[in-house]
């Protein structure tokens, strides 16, 4: 490797490039060196690609993959083009792009001395580093290829000066988001980084954050159905919509209610903005492109309060059909709506009848994905939508923070909705029981918010 001379004079980063055989990787793998990078590898058409060059073409690995770009705080220029690297800070030194070539690489060597059906188990980073700490001292022993190169580049500050070393803190941190950015990485993952979701992970319940993707494509219960970080996040502008009414935000911005259903991206977006606030979150000991400490209190208490609403989602979406059918109505009849009925979908089939009405797959909660005798209809989330961003009608300020307006929130609610669900039914046919256009539409969620505040 040989390092590019600097820009400036008083450069605070310095960039070496080169190539290193894959036995010179395997430090990587010891030091859990893929923190910095938002991403989390998991095996996809991507990985295969890279094991099929590394199985058949081994050579050609350098020139057809960018490699790895890796950052450290601590790197010791030797003679000959040689460099000694540490991996001791978190967030910064390690991996900031290539992630998928490291973890192709892993499996490439792993494949050495495992067979196709334990190899075939390996799907995620966390996956592979266990195996990989199991099977170490055989992947020492491999016979490597001098030959078989990977490119690298490599980014560290020039001295150990305090200033450099925060100046370069930031720029690393710049870098991978830069980087990742042109591989398309969800704004997600770097505020999950910055650690923005940490109330929203303490404060939601052990079993649902669990489920939940902070960072893409890992979620800590196995086996479980994951959950959008974007779902939670948009819940999140329900109280955060009512700080923003009441002035308590440091700056102004909301979503609208029907956006927190149709377009999660823009609550993400925004989200992102608010917490990057220098009012809202400070770095972690004050250095830039660290993890950042939430230190506003109407948006600590917001995220606390958005920890109520999956639950409460729940509550409206398992209650609903049975209330509004206490108005005199039929839930089910029309198409979107599917009764779970398995017996009587097979008497249908028997005499050759049309079954579309019906489903055989039990329905469940959206969130905590709960059973229960009164959930019978499987429907679009959309026909209630309304009735969830409403809640905000219950929230109150007190203190400077959002609070619930009530103590038994949930025995509010369910008060609420017996009422207004047969009310509802005029707002359904008006949209011919559509529910994109019901959920897209202003007016159905003024409507829901009028009924929590009147009725």
């Amino acid at each position: 490797m040989a390092v590019q001379p600097s820009a400036t004079k008083n450069a605070y980063i310095r960039r070496a490039v080169g190539f290193v055989n894959l036995q010179q990787l395997l430090p990587l793998f010891d030091a859990k060196a893929l923190a910095p990078n938002p991403r989390s590898a998991k095996r996809n058409a991507i990985i295969e690609g890279i094991l099929g060059t590394l199985n058949d073409a081994p050579e050609l690995f350098r020139y057809k993959s960018k490699g790895l770009l890796l950052s450290s705080h601590r790197v010791e220029e030797l003679q000959r083009n040689r460099f000694r690297i540490e991996f001791s800070k978190d967030f910064v030194d390690g991996v900031l792009d290539g992630g998928h070539n490291l973890f192709g690489i892993g499996i490439f060597l792993l494949s050495q001395v495992l067979d196709a059906r334990e190899l075939r188990s390996i799907r995620s980073w966390d996956e592979l580093d266990t195996v990989w700490q199991a099977n170490r001292p055989e992947i020492e022993k491999l016979d490597f290829d001098p030959e078989d190169l990977v490119a690298v580049e490599l980014i560290y500050p020039p001295s150990s000066e305090a200033d450099v070393q925060d100046a370069f803190d930031l720029a690393a941190f710049d870098i991978s988001q830069a980087r990742n950015a042109n591989t398309q990485v969800k704004t997600e993952a770097f505020q999950n980084k910055l650690g923005f979701y940490d109330v929203l992970k303490d404060a939601l319940p052990a079993d649902l954050s669990a489920r939940v993707e902070w960072k893409p494509g890992v979620v800590e219960a196995e086996g479980a159905k994951p959950i959008s970080v974007r779902d939670i996040v948009a819940l999140a502008w329900i109280p955060l919509n009512v700080a923003n009414d009441h002035d308590l935000l440091p700056m102004t911005i909301s979503v609208l209610p029907q956006n927190i259903y149709r377009n999660k991206g823009e609550c993400s977006d925004k989200f992102n903005t608010l917490m990057m606030h220098e009012a809202v979150t400070q770095p972690i000991g004050g250095k830039a492109g660290q993890a950042r400490d939430l230190t506003h209190g109407a948006v600590e208490s917001c995220l606390r309060i958005a920890a109520d609403l999956p639950r409460l989602f729940d509550l409206i979406y398992e209650k609903f059909p049975k209330l509004y059918n206490a108005g005199g109505f039929r839930f089910g009849r029309r198409s979107v709506v599917k009764l779970y009925d398995p017996e009587r979908i097979r008497e249908l089939k028997a005499e050759g009848k049309d079954v579309s009405s019906y489903t055989a797959v039990r329905p469940v909660t959206p969130f905590f994905q709960r059973m229960s005798p009164e959930l019978k209809y499987k429907y679009p989330e959309a026909l209630i939508i309304p009735f969830v961003t409403g809640l905000s009608a219950l929230m109150k300020i007190e203190n400077g923070r959002v609070v619930w307006a009530v103590k038994d929130i949930d025995d509010h609610v369910l008060s609420k909705l017996e009422k207004a669900a047969p009310l509802f039914d005029g707002q359904l046919d008006a949209y011919d029981w559509d529910p994109q256009r019901l959920a897209k539409s202003p007016s159905s969620h003024k409507q829901a918010a009028s009924y929590y505040r009147v009725l």
